[in-house]
């Protein structure tokens, strides 16, 4: 009995497939496959560019946990802030309402109770904005700073003019 070739090629084919297919079984293709780390997540989580796709996965679950759980601190300790606002708003009205028409009989005061409130809270907010800007600014610079972006040259007048002084 003579066996064609054909179908011992066929044969050797088909008992690769299977063991190939049978090997692959034995692992997760979730650990062949990779995939790219976002810039900012490699930075703040101390990842590779590159992960594992299980890797990313678990990794992408605890960073979307955190910034949840971050999240919502940040919100219930801004609701917290709106409250003591509207707390203190209320306050406010409430003893302007109570001494405002006592304060109306004295000449001078009536008038000038608005105009000292709001100047009151012109210079409440002021310190702390003016802290935040300067926060951002040297925030900004320091960032600058650790740019790998060459400085600029920048021209003096005289230079742009090429004329000496």
């Amino acid at each position: 009995m003579k066996v064609d070739p054909k179908h011992l090629v066929f044969g050797f084919g088909l008992v690769m497939v299977t063991l190939g297919l049978a090997a692959c079984a034995g692992f997760d293709l979730g650990d062949v496959v990779k995939v790219k780390t976002p810039n900012e997540i490699q930075q703040t989580r101390g990842l590779p560019s590159t992960t594992s796709l299980n890797e990313a996965e678990t990794e992408y679950r605890a960073w979307f946990d955190d910034v949840q759980r971050t999240g919502a601190q940040w919100k219930a300790s801004i609701d917290r802030g709106g409250e003591i606002r509207g707390l203190l708003g209320q306050l406010t009205l409430t003893v302007l309402d109570d001494i405002g028409p006592s304060l109306a009989g004295v000449p001078i005061a009536g008038p000038a109770l608005p105009a000292l409130t709001g100047l009151a809270g012109l210079f409440i907010g002021a310190g702390r904005l003016r802290k935040e800007k300067e926060a951002s600014f040297n925030k900004g610079l320091e960032k600058g700073a650790a740019s790998s972006l060459p400085t600029p040259v920048i021209p003096t007048p005289t230079e742009i003019r090429g004329t000496s002084a």
